[in-house]
């Protein structure tokens, strides 16, 4: 929870909107539909972040689609290439299992990580919206990404 409500801050600059129950709510879901995507990242034995994706999703044009909910790191590791490792982990997770699309959703104004999904070619797609902020877009060539032996 502390790990979400985190990220809320750092992505709004407040905690205004954040909800524990409906978090709650959304990690049960997560644990049930979709566990392979549902998990801590440990580092020598310490929890240092977290990584909430889905895989295989139809999207309405037949392609199977990956949707990244979080990326997150606790502040101590942020800017020290952990992060790259977990995108590429992710996104490797997300080819191997047929993905040939990943989406994501960042709020603007969180500059760090719009410049690191830019960086990591990722595209804007459509405009932001109030609620949901923007979406991104990334095209996924399995053979493109590496699997983590150990993060």
């Amino acid at each position: 929870m502390q790990f979400r409500k985190d990220a809320w801050q750092v992505s709004h600059g407040h905690l205004e909107g954040f909800s524990a129950s409906e978090t709650r709510e959304w990690f049960q879901f997560l644990a049930e539909k979709a566990p392979e995507g549902f998990l801590m990242v440990l580092y020598q034995g310490e929890i240092i972040g977290q990584l909430e994706f889905r895989s295989r999703l139809q999207a309405d044009s037949g392609k199977i689609e990956g949707y990244i909910n979080l990326f997150y790191l606790v502040p101590h590791w942020r800017g020290k290439g952990m992060g790259q490792k977990l995108h590429d982990y992710t996104l490797s997770q997300l080819a191997n299992n047929s993905c040939t699309q990943a989406f994501l959703r960042y709020i603007p104004g969180n500059h760090r990580a719009e410049a690191f999904y830019l960086k990591n070619g990722w595209a804007k797609e459509g405009e932001p919206t109030e609620q949901r902020g923007q979406l991104m877009k990334k095209d996924l060539a399995p053979s493109r990404y590496y699997k983590l032996q150990a993060l």
